[in-house]
């Protein structure tokens, strides 16, 4: 497999991502992740971030589930859930109903770290490592066209590897 593939080769296309809302709450977010995941065979699959859009319908930034977790202040919950088991998001609406902190407060503009949907899937890899960050918007000029994630980065490096 040459190193030269590219990142549109394999982005998660925007249409597939879930979305919330800039002006939704923090409970809002929390349903839609929960919504993204389903288990099968024991192991849960699903996104663990979030696409921003505004009023208009455009993108303007990602949501993490870290940085939901974060704003939460549920730090005890964070290992539990990001070492693959979502479960903990089943029982923490009841301890956010009241959270007034809305997206946009939290979120991670577009225009902070992107990546070109040309861009070699190494080049991707570096952006990712160097910003610790798990979710890496894709453009194509300015248009958010998809999100490259580390599991993606994951299964290209392991068939290098092969």
């Amino acid at each position: 497999m040459p190193v030269t593939r590219l990142v549109r080769n394999i982005m998660v296309p925007v249409e597939e991502y879930p979305m919330v809302e800039e002006g939704a709450s923090v409970l809002e977010a929390v349903w839609k992740i929960r919504e993204s995941f389903h288990r099968k065979d024991g192991t849960w699959y699903g996104f663990q971030s979030l696409m921003v859009i505004n009023d208009r319908g455009e993108l303007v930034g990602i949501l993490t589930l870290k940085s939901l977790l974060v704003a939460l202040r549920l730090r005890e919950f964070m290992d539990h859930i990001l070492n693959g088991d979502p479960t903990g998001l089943f029982f923490t609406p009841h301890l956010i109903k009241d959270s007034k902190i809305t997206v946009r407060k939290i979120m991670r503009p577009l225009s902070v770290i992107t990546v070109q949907e040309d861009a070699t899937i190494m080049e991707a890899l570096l952006i990712i490592l160097k910003n610790n960050i798990n979710s890496l918007p894709v453009l194509s000029g300015t248009k958010p066209v998809g999100v490259v994630r580390t599991l993606d980065l994951f299964w290209f490096v392991g068939e290098l590897l092969d």
